[in-house]
């Protein structure tokens, strides 16, 4: 009876993906306009090693993202795709197998790291981004490590906490990031270490860009390094570091 009972999310979440694949099947049956259970149907899919479907599945997805401006979505989708694309022909290859549709087809990216960059800059750094995903309670960033990625939310919630400097050790709530925002890029850009630790609140999906892939963007493309720069210092005020920098000077 268990397995009538357990939720498509569930058995997903536990990696049982050939359970998950019949019950999610259903569920996306019968609530068929909803993305995130057809999306957690490919991931299923394609867990299960049923790559074709997989990537129809995904294709359709990050289509519904795109049709509705949820650009750093999509670009997430479009990454699982192409990974189920590139396993599907290296199980068995075909002519015509893995042609690719465009990563991102929207001609005015609605994402703050992407709307500062035209488009053949912005097309470079999102070839380069890979998907991450973590479970609620995983922790992303520690604070002290080196900064060797940025992150962008393409789904889900991350909480920001830094160690207190007060009388009592611990750990100080600082805010929480979801959908859209973006995190890890002071690090990247300046050479610091991590200044806070940050954890998923929920199933979370990042597009991850380390910093080698970016400095070889960088050298193929140096206009984003200026673009990147003035835009941090437009944001200064509201980076995670400018919090904790505010929280210091209180304590």
């Amino acid at each position: 009876m268990a397995e009538e009972t357990e939720s498509g999310a569930t058995l997903l979440a536990r990696r049982e993906y050939a359970r998950a694949v019949p019950v999610l099947k259903r569920e996306h049956e019968k609530y068929a306009s909803n993305p995130r259970i057809r999306l957690q149907y490919a991931d299923a899919l394609s867990g299960a090693g049923m790559l074709e479907e997989a990537v129809t599945q995904y294709e359709a997805t990050a289509k519904y993202y795109e049709d509705n401006g949820l650009t750093v979505q999509a670009i997430a989708v479009r990454k699982k795709a192409e990974k189920a694309r590139e396993q599907l022909v290296a199980a068995s290859p075909a002519p015509g197998a893995g042609t690719a549709e465009p990563l991102f087809s929207r001609p005015v990216p609605k994402s703050p790291l992407f709307e500062i960059l035209g488009e053949v800059e912005r097309d470079a750094i999102i070839k380069e981004m890979e998907v991450e995903t973590h479970d609620e309670g995983s922790v992303i960033l520690n604070e002290g490590d080196p900064g060797t990625s940025m992150y962008l939310i393409a789904s889900g919630e991350v909480k920001v906490f830094t160690r207190s400097t007060g009388a009592a050790a611990g750990s100080v709530y600082l805010a929480r990031l979801g959908e859209g925002d973006f995190f890890g890029e002071v690090s990247v850009l300046t050479g610091k270490p991590r200044t806070a630790t940050i954890t998923a609140s929920q199933r979370t999906e990042l597009l991850r860009l380390d910093k080698d892939k970016l400095d070889g963007v960088l050298s193929k493309h140096p206009v984003i390094r200026k673009v990147l720069d003035e835009f941090y210092k437009k944001r200064a005020k509201h980076t995670v570091e400018a919090m904790i920098d505010s929280l210091k000077k209180k304590g």
